[in-house]
């Protein structure tokens, strides 16, 4: 079985932004779905909301800085959070997002 040598150093930079400008358009999908999800009641808006808060936690540090102020900022935030993380529905990576953006660490 041959092995593939890696790709030349010329081409991880375009792959890292090209995926970074992946995880953006994922992010505003998901968040314009969460949206027309709070407006129409055929959509659930937390459905696209947990995941495009999941995406901006973990791909960007000033997401992650975001996330962590609203969730002190607003209690009820935070409370929500914890109570969906804590739900047998829950993702697994809800836990994750509950521990990279818990306002208490």
């Amino acid at each position: 079985m041959a092995v593939m040598p890696p790709p030349p150093a010329s081409d991880q930079p375009r792959t890292n932004i090209l995926r970074k400008v992946a995880v953006i358009v994922a992010i505003i999908v998901c968040l314009l779905l969460a949206t027309l999800g709070g407006f129409l009641p055929i959509i659930p808006g937390w459905l696209f909301l947990v995941p495009a808060l999941y995406l901006l936690a973990t791909e960007f540090e000033s997401g992650r800085r975001w996330i962590t102020a609203g969730r002190r900022r607003w209690p009820w935030l935070s409370r929500q959070v914890k109570a969906a993380c804590e739900s047998r529905w829950a993702p697994r990576f809800a836990r994750t997002l509950d521990d990279l953006t818990d306002p208490r660490k």
